[in-house]
């Protein structure tokens, strides 16, 4: 784990559901914050640039930032455009920025990845030194990114981020109130709320601590039974019913407990330390 010296300037490449909340995050506290989108637009108040990283033309935008501290990728693209374009927007498009940026000292990179690079099966728990055996293509692709941005950059921190929920994403919560029968019950779920991603980053560059691999999950896996009782309660649903016979390759993304045991010991807090009371606060609405 290395240590940061001060962040002032700090580029974010994709402004997408996680991306602008840190945007939004780090720019309420003082840092100068600039972002890159297909679009050119996004929240208000970001300075956001319009580009786009498949292709070293379309950043030639960023040549116009003043030197930066950090850059912060999340590109993740759409499996949509096929699997070759995928792979080269999510491995090359961040080495395109990095070459493309100017740079105030060593070159930075914090990249948002995903647990998905996991694809235990029965219910492991999983730190960052657990074997990475994607089940999935998008899982590799992410592998082949980290490993291009090591060998690139000068620093890099990898946060693989859990299952994503907040305003705007109640998939678990439109899952537990549907009528048809779910998908196997027990097996486990990792989530994490969109804004303690963003206070995670904060954290990170408050402390001046850059781990070289992050897992970024909350304090209480779950199962996917528990959650949905759960909210069923909260609505005073009828019982739900599970499909225990389900094809297993219909949906097999792995069954693994994520541990934050890391996160944890550098001190970082949690707004919502599990997904019941984050899924709370969303049922609550503003």
């Amino acid at each position: 784990m290395s240590s940061l010296s001060p962040i002032k300037n700090v580029f974010l490449l994709g402004l997408g559901y996680s991306a602008s909340r840190i945007a939004l995050r780090l720019q309420r506290e003082g840092y100068e914050v600039y972002g890159l989108n297909r679009s050119g637009t996004g929240p208000a108040g970001l300075r956001i640039l319009k580009g786009d990283a498949s292709s070293r033309e379309g950043l030639s935008a960023i040549t116009e930032l003043p030197p930066l501290d950090l850059m912060i990728s999340s590109l993740s693209g759409s499996r949509r455009l096929g699997l070759d374009a995928y792979r080269d927007l999510v491995t090359q498009g961040p080495l395109r920025a990095l070459d493309r940026l100017s740079w105030q000292g060593p070159r930075r990179v914090l990249y948002l990845g995903s647990t998905g690079v996991y694809g235990q099966r029965d219910g492991e728990w999983i730190d960052e030194m657990s074997p990475t055996e994607p089940l999935h293509d998008t899982g590799r692709i992410q592998l082949e990114a980290e490993a291009a941005l090591r060998e690139a950059a000068d620093a890099l921190c990898v946060l693989r981020l859990s299952g994503l929920y907040g305003p705007g994403r109640t998939r678990l919560i439109r899952q537990a109130l549907r009528k048809r029968p779910y998908f196997k019950g027990d097996l486990w779920a990792n989530n994490i709320h969109v804004e303690d991603v963003a206070g995670i980053v904060s954290q990170l560059l408050e402390k001046r601590v850059f781990p070289e691999t992050l897992l970024a999950s909350d304090d209480r896996p779950m199962l996917r039974r528990e959650i949905f009782d759960w909210v069923r309660s909260q609505h005073q649903a009828p019982e739900g019913l599970f499909d225990e016979n389900h094809p297993e390759s219909a949906m097999d993304r792995g069954n693994k407990r994520i541990s934050n045991r890391r996160l944890r010991g550098l001190g970082l807090e949690f707004r919502y330390p599990d997904v019941l009371q984050g899924l709370a606060a969303e049922m609550e609405g503003p």
